[in-house]
């Protein structure tokens, strides 16, 4: 009988040895599978980093591709691509000089002549970069050495270093610039941690960690980001263990996950303010008091709390709270001060209009239009609420103003630089107007324009601070429009997963993630 028992618990040993060995975690641990998947609430359209395609397209991105320099959380800046850097004493030359151990995934030397052929690729206005706009007073690049280069501007640029820290600094490879051209956006030859493996657009990016990165090669050595509009999805993912990270997660899932035992739960602060926007050449959106009406008649409050769940933060002017310059906005919700404005305004029985949406790219983003729409009955307006896929969506909003159709609609935006000066030049000035830029409200404002060539001059930062006040109650004043909330991001972390960092751009970085042991 003893012998019987000793062979048996011999083979069960040896059969979970067998299962273990055939999961689906095989070259990893049963703890960590070896392919890391990150699931996010958007769509991949495009890796090329001249594409303003969206958060979810430079989340991929950040992990392949790098800058001259980096922002750091204090606002301050250090080296990347660049070991240092200097500004002439006029305020618009920078001069970089370059790291010499830095090889692009092909093997080939990063040198003088791929940032040249990068931000020459950019300024070039027959290729159409969409992230020009975020540079707009750059007007040369120069090779010095083989590693020094130039970059000009056409005068002082209070943020030029926030400008070029993020994606829209991205250094790509001369030689991919020239054999790809048009396909950059699926062909990456970058200088970052991971190198691409596949891409399936709108699905999913694979990425495995860059044996010759310069820097620290990632402890996670294949990463997965999958595109996953359905939150309940995602969150079926890491209760499945099917993926080890997971964005915007409901605060109706929360409990699920903190009691599953396989994840925990972190919530970051964001400078993404979900807005509803207007145009400005629809009749009655041509009028400021409209405008007015609709930004009292809606309850931030109660769409935080009832649609979000309490995920957001009431957003009182269209930067965040948490970004250099802010200033307090004028509107609350005032129901009486609505009706008294549109009654003012001619409106006073209302107007019909439509309102477009994305279905997923954002949190509960459907759903917020639809309460909006609802509240706004009570001022006699009524929206029709139209849906689009991405795609679809971002190519009809940013439309030249005699070709659009759409009146109204929402975008979450970050403030990528993290101070309200790229905003400002951005989103609501003369020379951004789509399809060029990103002024799909088609505004304009002289005194506006004249702060905003200031903004962009000032290199006092007290300075630039009281400009970007002034500018940002113009904008309020106007009612150009009405900013909703800013999100809480809402994340899933596999147990046992550290050196995650989300910036306040909601962008997740995993470059240094680890398994703990």
């Amino acid at each position: 009988m003893r012998k019987l028992l000793s062979i048996l618990m011999i083979f069960c040993l040896v059969f979970a040895i067998a299962a273990c060995g055939n999961g689906s975690n095989e070259g990893g641990t049963a703890e960590h599978p070896e392919e890391f998947v990150a699931a996010i609430s958007g769509e991949i359209l495009s890796l090329d980093p001249q594409i303003a395609a969206g958060t979810p397209a430079e989340i991929a991105r950040m992990e392949m591709f790098e800058s001259l320099i980096i922002q750091n959380d204090d606002g301050t800046f250090s080296p990347c691509l660049a070991e240092s850097w200097e500004v002439s004493d006029d305020g618009t030359t920078y001069t970089f000089h370059l790291r010499k151990d830095v090889k692009f995934h092909d093997g080939s030397d990063m040198t003088a002549d791929d940032v040249v052929a990068t931000f020459q690729r950019l300024m070039d206005r027959a290729y159409g970069s969409a992230r020009v706009t975020d540079v707009p007073n750059l007007i040369g690049v120069e090779k010095v050495d083989d590693y020094t280069v130039k970059l000009i501007n056409d005068g002082p640029v209070g943020n030029f270093l926030n400008q070029i820290a993020y994606g829209t600094g991205f250094i790509m490879s001369a030689d991919a610039i020239e054999k790809y051209k048009e396909e950059l956006g699926t062909n990456v030859v970058g200088t970052g941690p991971y190198k691409l493996v596949e891409f399936a657009t709108n699905e999913y990016v694979t990425m495995e960690a860059n044996e010759d990165y310069w820097g620290e090669v990632p402890e996670i050595k294949k990463l997965k980001i999958v595109c996953v509009t359905e939150a309940s999805t995602r969150t079926n993912m890491i209760l499945a263990g099917e993926a080890q990270y997971a964005q915007d997660i409901t605060p109706q899932d929360v409990a699920s996950i903190e009691d599953s035992g396989l994840a925990t739960i972190r919530q970051d602060e964001s400078n993404r303010v979900f807005q509803i926007g207007f145009n400005l050449n629809v009749e009655p959106l041509d009028n400021k008091l409209v405008r007015q009406a609709i930004n009292y008649a809606i309850d931030k409050d109660a769409i935080v709390e009832g649609v979000l769940g309490g995920a957001g933060t009431r957003a009182d002017n269209v930067v965040a709270s948490n970004v250099f310059g802010y200033v307090d906005g004028q509107y609350t919700y005032d129901l009486d001060k609505a009706k008294e404005l549109m009654k003012e305004a001619g409106y006073e029985d209302g107007f019909e209009l439509t309102i477009w949406t994305p279905e997923g790219r954002y949190y509960k983003d459907k759903d917020v239009v639809l309460a909006v729409a609802d509240q706004l009955k009570d001022i006699n307006i009524t929206l029709d609420v139209q849906v689009y896929d991405w795609a679809t969506y971002l190519e009809e909003v940013k439309r030249a103003p005699e070709e659009t159709k759409c009146q109204m609609y929402v975008f979450g935006w970050e403030c990528y630089t993290r101070e309200a000066g790229y905003s400002i030049n951005t989103l609501f000035t003369r020379a951004q107007w789509a399809p060029d830029g990103w002024n799909t409200m088609y505004y304009e404002n002289d005194e506006l324009e004249a702060l905003n060539k200031d903004i962009i001059a000032a290199t006092d930062q007290a300075e630039r601070e009281k400009l970007m006040n002034e500018a940002l109650t113009i904008i309020d004043e106007d009612a150009v429009w009405v900013p909703l909330f800013s999100y809480n991001q809402i994340s899933a972390v596999a147990n046992g997963l550290e050196g995650v960092k989300i910036l306040p751009t909601q962008l997740p970085v995993f470059k240094d993630a680890y398994w703990a042991e």
